[in-house]
């Protein structure tokens, strides 16, 4: 269990104040754990909305409120970063919101994908893209996430030149869900590797893990809606079980696939998501 301190003080204002160091991990255990339940109403006489629309409409309405406080949340964390850079102390505590805000808005999303997965209306914009620009801010973005939990991290590209067909914003958010994913259920000093090759005229995104892995009852159904809410809550790891549904209909947007395999819990996991080539560039080739 992760330990705080508090203690005493004057602050600016003259009055006294209580100082807390309180790490991440102990806000999301602060928090239930967020489940999930299919619900069904039986319908009114002359009421046009049914069950499935009326979700989609709560969870669209749920994921607008998460994100309305976080712009002021966010303005007024600058505000007091930039009076406070000779504090350590509120910097730390303020790096920590930061964290948290993102995890809220990341919340939202996943909501609103929900929603769009479940009415198969995931928009899709598709230009051609190469693979080097689709990994950046993934990349970027497990490396910091593997870094805070001390994770082995080990990515290889064998050819970062290859073009697909597709969007570049969605093809992030699967990549980064994959990754992000793999952090979730791997423990504090876990091995994370990544794959990117070309296989045939298909880009392969390997993404492989020694983590929980998974469960032969839950591996047919990984790629569902809220699919993994008994693996989260086990995992104590938070999340909707909405990323990996959001890979699927990316791949299935794009012409490809994307699977998992596990030998069961305890031997980790390894997601592949395979993507057409539409051109594959050289450096230096026309």
């Amino acid at each position: 269990m992760s330990a705080h301190t508090t203690s005493a003080g004057l602050s600016a204002y003259g009055s006294v104040s209580r100082r807390a160091v309180i790490s991440d991990e102990m806000m999301e255990h602060a928090l239930p754990q967020t489940t999930v339940v299919p619900f069904a109403r039986s319908p009114r006489i002359g009421d046009p909305v049914g069950a499935p629309q009326l979700k989609d409409q709560i969870l669209a309405m749920v994921a607008h409120e998460l994100r309305g406080p976080l712009t002021p949340l966010g303005l007024a964390a600058q505000l007091i970063r930039r009076v406070s850079a000779d504090r350590p102390e509120v910097l730390r505590s303020l790096a920590m919101i930061d964290r948290q805000i993102s995890l809220i808005a990341r919340l939202a999303d996943d909501l609103m994908d929900a929603t769009r997965v479940d009415r198969g209306a995931l928009r899709i914009s598709k230009d051609r893209v190469d693979i080097a620009t689709v990994l950046a801010a993934p990349l970027t973005a497990a490396a910091l996430e593997t870094g805070r939990r001390n994770q082995a991290f080990t990515v290889e590209i064998a050819d970062r030149t290859v073009c697909i067909d597709g969007d570049p914003v969605r093809l992030a958010q699967a990549v980064h869900n994959l990754l992000h994913n793999a952090v979730k259920y791997t423990p504090e000093n876990g091995c994370i590797t990544m794959l990117v090759f070309a296989e045939g005229k298909n880009l392969v995104v390997s993404v492989r893990d020694n983590g929980l892995g998974i469960t032969g009852e839950l591996l047919p159904h990984i790629f569902d809606l809220f699919a993994q809410s008994s693996r989260t809550i086990a995992a104590s790891a938070g999340g909707l079980g909405v990323g990996l549904a959001v890979v699927k209909a990316v791949a299935e947007s794009h012409g490809g696939t994307v699977s998992a395999t596990s030998a069961g819990p305890g031997t980790g996991s390894e997601f592949t998501l395979r993507l057409p080539i539409v051109i594959e560039r050289r450096i230096g080739g026309l």
